[in-house]
């Protein structure tokens, strides 16, 4: 069936669909845990503690309180938060491959992450920043495409095993005919290392850790994968432009609940974590790491979940990836 915003948008309406429990919401007494499946310290906690005050404020100066519960590829938290009780007191934040790239690479999830878990609002998106050696003799990465193919294969490494970059990489040999020699490391830093020692000639990166090696001219940036440049590094085209339109998806972090969350918390919820997210306490601290700040209804959220797990999903499916 063909992905239209119709049908996409009648997808997220049913997503959003609730079970008619009782609506009594925020519960007196009762504070708001935010899950984060992640370690803390990360890009997911720190904003999960900078929405806390907005939400406090909204919420009748409820108490929000923040738990990391990092562990199986962010399947742990997102387990928690799937069999909590649907009133609104439990919320996941959790980046985007929880929802539609590691339900894909695992063999076995502990529940359905397309119907198990109410959407309230994507809080931001942002793309990977394809990053090369300086003497590289390719400019954007149309032109690496166009190397690779010409001159053999480029080593391009990621920060692992189904990881964005990884997934990005096999979509540009697939579909665009690239030579690129995926290399895995187990984490970012690692990546970006070798690619300064000449070890690797191009690493994808998270546009937070790319900015700083970019602005001091340590690694040269060839693209942005998505369909917009960022306020962070201006010059750099997105792949759109560039003509590789299907590496026009990018990352993001949103919100969920339990499945069957009642539609006035929902709003309500949504209502304050937009108003968080687009205040300008919020935006001093994450706009300058290259993110672009959404806040979406959860309609619309739901059908960006249901569009790119549909995408991602057939990229790991044809690539054949598989994490343990």
């Amino acid at each position: 069936m063909k992905l239209t915003r119709r049908t996409l948008l009648g997808a997220g309406a049913a997503l959003v669909a609730t079970r008619g429990w009782a609506s009594d919401f925020p519960i007196p007494g009762r504070p708001l845990r935010i899950i984060v499946p992640a370690a803390p310290g990360g890009p997911a906690d720190l904003m999960a503690r900078a929405l806390s005050p907005t939400l406090t404020s909204h919420m009748g100066g409820a108490t929000v309180v923040v738990e990391s519960k990092p562990g199986g590829a962010t399947v742990l938290g997102a387990g928690i938060v799937a069999k909590a009780p649907p009133d609104g007191h439990t919320l996941l934040l959790t980046i985007s491959s929880t929802h539609t790239q590691v339900p894909h690479l695992l063999a076995k999830l502990p529940y359905d992450p397309l119907k198990d878990f109410t959407p309230i609002t994507q809080l931001f998106r942002s793309g990977v920043v394809v990053c090369a050696q300086p003497s590289l003799k390719a400019k954007d990465l149309r032109e690496l495409v166009e190397l690779s193919k010409s001159e053999g294969p480029i080593s391009a490494a990621s920060a692992g095993i189904g990881t964005s970059g990884h997934l990005y990489i096999e979509m540009l040999n697939r579909l665009y005919g690239a030579r690129l020699n995926h290399i895995p490391y187990k984490g970012a830093s690692e990546g970006q290392r070798d690619l300064q020692g000449g070890i690797v000639q191009v690493y994808f990166d998270s546009v937070s850790s790319a900015i700083p090696h970019v602005k001091a001219g340590r690694v040269k940036a060839l693209a942005i994968t998505g369909s917009t440049r960022i306020e962070a590094l201006p010059e750099v085209p997105h792949c759109v432009e560039l003509g590789l339109g299907a590496l026009n998806i990018s990352g993001w972090f949103g919100v969920f609940g339990p499945a069957g969350m009642d539609r006035s918390t929902v709003a309500a919820l949504n209502k304050a974590l937009v108003a968080a997210v687009r205040s300008p306490e919020v935006q001093r601290q994450f706009v300058p790491l290259g993110v672009e700040i959404t806040g979406t209804s959860p309609q619309e959220f739901a059908a960006v979940i249901q569009q790119d797990y549909a995408v991602w999903g057939k990229v790991i499916k044809d690539a054949g990836i598989r994490i343990e």
